[in-house]
């Protein structure tokens, strides 16, 4: 048991530190964003793209979620060229985190964002998610399933890590909606974040 926390302990330091970035990279989006998500308002071109709309759930192509994908992924691949050997079991680990990676973020813009919260993530408050299931987007519970095939083409470790990973990501993910929704307690909460409230 013990050589299992030797080996594991440094991938949950890893995923730790990769689900900050996540949490930072959502709250920089809101502030981006505002209340309109899927880039409505920002100076963006905007595609209907059918491979694209496919894999996201009828959702547009858009300039900024383009390149920020693009930076995603080659920000998760900068270890290997500063020293961290390159290997198959390595790139299987890289492309789940991904993945993983994408649906948080984006869950995330939802329960920082003070318009929705986790309690207006529904359906009728948020146009750009087409499609829906068991009332949560299906993009979720498809890039958690992408995620979790990648991982076993390097069984068991992979699966190991996807477990790790995904336990963490979805542990602090708790402990961030339980503070947000305490803040959000505050009668003057809405007071405070006007912008988001005020009618357009």
């Amino acid at each position: 048991m013990n050589d299992f926390w030797t080996w594991a302990m440094p991938y949950m330091i890893k995923y730790t530190f990769l689900f900050f970035i996540v949490l930072v990279l959502s709250a920089l989006e809101v502030q981006i964003e505002g209340r309109d998500g899927w880039n409505k308002n920002l100076p963006t071109w905007k595609r209907n793209n059918k491979i694209y709309s496919f894999l996201m759930g009828g959702k547009q192509l858009t300039g900024y979620l383009f390149y920020m994908l693009i930076f995603i992924f080659l920000f998760l691949h900068f270890p290997f060229l500063n020293g961290l050997e390159w290997t198959i079991q390595a790139e299987i680990e890289t492309l789940f985190i991904f993945f993983l990676f994408s649906v948080f973020w984006d869950f995330l813009w939802f329960v920082l964002n003070p318009y929705y919260g986790v309690r207006r993530l529904k359906k009728q408050y948020v146009w750009w998610h087409k499609k829906w299931i068991l009332n949560i987007p299906l993009d979720y519970p498809l890039g958690l399933l992408t995620a979790l095939v990648i991982s076993l083409f390097d069984f068991p470790e992979g699966l190991i890590k996807f477990v790790l990973a995904f336990g963490i990501f979805s542990l602090i993910t708790i402990v961030v909606i339980i503070i947000n929704e305490i803040i959000r307690k505050d009668p003057k909460y809405e007071e405070k974040h006007l912008y988001y409230f005020e009618k357009k």
